[in-house]
């Protein structure tokens, strides 16, 4: 166990409060397949998972994918002996994050209304190593009784190569300390192939120090055919530099208090100038941070918004400057990005949009 920043904790758990909760395999809020009939084996193909008939005591029910892809799977279990049942997801997330996607997931286990009043004194959150060599420590565990509906409920997430995996469990039956163990057994007995890079040490996110503060109202700004073409062919560049590079700082994050139940607000280290929003607990998000190109192009400097899902980046056109979040939130739908690549070695390649005439 380690010690957690109890106000960060119960501030989130009071924000998440005000939101309704789904089903937990609803939870991912993308059109499901048809959903795939159990078999003696189950697999998935991109990032080697499998998994037997029953695992830890549960029995492997459905599985849904919540893409066209395959990058975004969820498999139910349940043990009707005690009245439990597990959802396991995993997926690809922009950042590869433990610590935003743990936020972001703890905020919505909390909003589930079947836990009813929940004492955060007595909720337990852990680090624990993850199986199949992905990290030290690199995982979050957190467990809590409950007083409605169910006696307890957890989630353990942790990231396996650019993976993101994780299981909520619930019970109607189990107490805390119980429900703690079925999960650690049901993580250990997850077959993944041995990992390649090992994941950093769980670090937990806090408040910010001080809000964000973004001044006069952002516009966006027009880039002509040149333009769009010389930002695209930058931003590609750019992307191809940093594949290259390795042993990059980790991000730690802060939380924002423009946080919201339905999406959070995050700052890396602290900063002033740029900042991501998690939308939900799905691995999607919005990133915003400023540009210079100097003489390339015009607008020369200015603030880029880009929607990634860890599959795939979505660049808008800029801003002139740094927006509010409600700013960045309204482009997705309404503003065609001028920017797409693929982020894996599956699907890479770049698209630059050139604006009509």
């Amino acid at each position: 166990m380690f010690a957690i920043n109890r106000f960060a904790a119960l501030a989130a758990l009071v924000m998440a409060a005000g939101s309704g909760a789904a089903l937990p395999l609803a939870a991912q809020e993308q059109p499901p397949a048809p959903a795939l009939r159990p078999a003696s084996t189950w697999s998935h193909d991109r990032s080697g998972l499998t998994l037997p008939a029953t695992l830890a005591g549960f029995t492997r029910e459905d599985s849904k994918q919540f893409d066209n892809e395959g990058y975004n799977v969820g498999v139910r279990f349940s043990d009707k002996a005690s009245g439990s049942w597990a959802d396991l997801f995993i997926y690809r997330a922009a950042p590869a994050s433990v610590a935003v996607w743990g936020d972001r997931a703890t905020s919505g286990m909390f909003a589930n209304p079947m836990l009813g009043e929940v004492d955060i004194a007595t909720v337990r959150i852990a680090r624990f190593t993850p199986p199949n060599g992905a990290g030290d420590k690199s995982g979050l565990r957190v467990v809590t009784p409950t007083k409605g509906e169910l006696t307890s409920s957890g989630l353990a997430i942790y990231l396996h190569d650019g993976w993101l995996v994780k299981l909520r469990m619930s019970s109607q039956t189990m107490d805390a300390a119980a429900m703690e163990v079925r999960i650690g057994e049901f993580v250990a007995a997850l077959a993944l192939p041995a990992a390649k890079r090992p994941a950093p040490a769980f670090a937990e996110i806090e408040d910010c120090a001080t809000p964000l503060v973004t001044g006069k109202k952002a516009k966006l700004s027009k880039l002509d055919m040149m333009g769009s073409i010389m930002l695209g062919g930058l931003l590609g560049a750019a992307r191809e530099k940093d594949a290259e590079e390795t042993g990059a700082p980790v991000s730690v994050w802060c939380r924002d208090p423009a946080s919201q139940p339905q999406y959070g607000v995050y700052r890396p280290g602290g900063a002033d100038d740029r900042y991501l929003i998690a939308l939900g607990d799905t691995g999607t998000s919005l990133s915003v941070g400023g540009y210079d190109m100097g003489p390339l192009m015009k607008p020369s400097k200015g603030y880029l918004v880009t929607q990634s899902d860890g599959v795939t980046d979505y660049v808008f056109p800029p801003f002139d400057r740094i927006p509010t979040p409600q700013q960045a939130l309204g482009l997705p739908g309404n503003v065609a990005p001028v920017f797409s690549a693929g982020l894996l070695e599956e699907n890479k390649g770049a698209t630059i949009t050139v604006p009509g005439k």
